[in-house]
């Protein structure tokens, strides 16, 4: 999974569906956060590191290893390649 695929499931219209699929990713609550505030809320990363309090360059390091551990954890769970194909 990549994480432009991760960023389609958090972009899904079904909003309680990305939120399940969160609960399957051990991330923080600072991960947590961010990914919302980013992908379902739409947020800037300048928004979100602002409010974060974490500089632009460092908000997008998280970002990124959330991104990561998300496409890690859901590489082979069959409810997000569901996700997936309904989002196409």
């Amino acid at each position: 999974m990549t994480t432009d695929e991760v960023k389609r499931v958090l972009h899904t219209p079904y909003r309680p569906l990305a939120l399940m699929a969160l609960s399957y990713v051990n991330l923080t609550d600072n991960e947590l956060n961010l990914l919302i505030l980013r992908h379902m809320r739409g947020h800037t990363q300048e928004q979100v590191a602002e409010e974060m309090k974490y500089s632009v360059n460092g908000l997008q390091k998280r970002e990124y290893a959330a991104l990561d551990k998300c496409a890690k954890a859901w590489k082979n769970l069959i409810y997000i390649h569901e996700i997936l194909k309904a989002t196409r």
